[in-house]
């Protein structure tokens, strides 16, 4: 059996975990084609992997800051108001909002900074005179846990050159971190034309019946994978904004009923006991009597332009303990998206998500998980586009306590 050194290759999936205090964040990344001799790894991951194989993990835990940069005060700038290049982008204009991320390349006057720089800062304080904004990593305040478990070794032939890898960065950039809202710093989501929409007739769009998957095969079996991990068998689900497709597990004998925009979309959906055609956008009452042990709404929350009372209903259609599951990616039909969310990176809408939750009166345990980097089928007519990486999933989960 091929084990893990410094002559093979590996396929591993690593798993960040980590807590704001309130949330339990869980961020999956698939290394693709790890090279124990050249890359750089977590510290002290390396020698866990040593001689494990196929299946196998190896965990560490990490101080704030260890596995990142350190967070420094220094970090955090108080600058003129002007120092913000607001922009236009697709017609609309970029302004900061409290709480949220914006790139670098935003500010103007700080060192090292350039138009081009993408790594995201956070607006922390907003008048009319000044902003003050924090350059530091996302995760740099938390403590985190690394797993790395290997899927897949084959010894190499010969290494002449080639990528370095570091995958502290590869895993920890773009995106983990923001997520979490700052303490005693509310996060401006929902402020001026958040939820307004390039195409508001949603009767004439989903005339039509569309019965195709919205995500890769991949991604729809990651969406189902984690869904698995809050169901069990026979459970009562509302599978809310439902069509052709649930991503839900089929072995589980789940009783679900589907609410959706097009009859016969929710008739091909072989996973369904029964469905109701009903417009969230138009009436955000859910047309139906509970309890249910689980609501679900997969790829569609950007559509609703009033989602806190729509969640609000969901919530009192489930029962105590009850679990409500958000999956989105980063797929949707682009005129019917709110506004606010194009704005948003796809981290931050997880960010979003657990806000609405909170308003809409979830009070149980929650959090998120993502996965990203994994493969894309081979036969899917976007693999080469795509460079063979699935569409991202993440998957925002509350509960209802009370």
């Amino acid at each position: 059996m091929t084990r893990f050194d410094a002559n093979t290759l590996a396929m591993m999936e690593y798993a960040v975990r980590w807590s704001d205090g309130r949330d339990e964040f869980e961020d999956r990344f698939v290394g693709r084609r790890i090279n124990a001799w050249r890359d750089i790894f977590p510290p002290g991951m390396e020698q866990g992997l040593r001689g494990l194989g196929v299946g196998e993990k190896a965990v560490a835990d990490y101080s704030p800051g260890e596995l990142v940069v350190p967070y420094r005060e220094e970090q955090v700038f108080t600058l003129d108001r002007k120092a913000f290049a607001e922009k236009v982008v697709a017609g609309r204009r970029i302004t900061p909002r409290l709480g949220r991320f914006y790139p670098q390349g935003m500010l103007r006057g700080l060192k090292g900074v350039y138009a081009s720089t993408a790594t995201p800062f956070r607006v922390v304080g907003l008048d009319g005179e000044s902003i003050t904004v924090d350059l530091n990593h996302p995760l740099s305040s938390f403590p985190v846990r690394v797993e790395a478990t290997i899927e897949y070794l084959e010894r190499k032939r010969s290494d002449t050159g080639g990528t370095l890898m570091h995958w502290p960065e590869e895993i920890c950039d773009n995106g983990p971190g923001m997520q979490a809202v700052p303490q005693g710093c509310p996060v401006d989501f929902l402020a001026g034309d958040f939820f307004t929409r390039a195409d508001d007739d949603d009767a004439l769009f989903y005339a039509d019946p569309r019965l195709i998957g919205h995500v890769d095969r991949q991604a729809h079996a990651n969406l189902k994978r984690v869904y698995a991990r809050f169901l069990k068998p026979g459970m009562k689900v509302l599978d809310l904004m439902s069509s052709v497709e649930s991503h839900l597990p089929e072995d589980m004998d789940l009783d679900v009923t589907g609410l959706g925009l097009n009859g016969e979309e929710l008739r091909a959906n072989a996973m369904l006991s029964r469905h109701v055609v009903h417009d969230l956008n138009a009436d955000p009452a859910i047309p139906l009597k509970g309890p249910f042990d689980a609501v679900v709404c997969s790829l569609s929350i950007e559509y609703l332009t009033d989602p806190l009372a729509v969640l609000g209903y969901a919530r009192s259609l489930l029962r105590p303990g009850g679990v409500l599951l958000v999956g989105v990616s980063n797929r949707w039909f682009p005129t019917k998206a709110v506004q606010g969310w194009l704005d948003l990176h796809e981290f931050e809408r997880i960010g979003f998500v657990r806000e609405l939750q909170r308003r809409a009166g979830f009070d149980g345990p929650s959090g998120a998980v993502s996965i990203r980097n994994d493969w894309r089928p081979q036969d899917d007519p976007h693999f080469l586009e795509t460079r063979g990486v699935s569409d991202p999933v993440f998957i925002i989960w509350t509960h209802r306590e009370g």
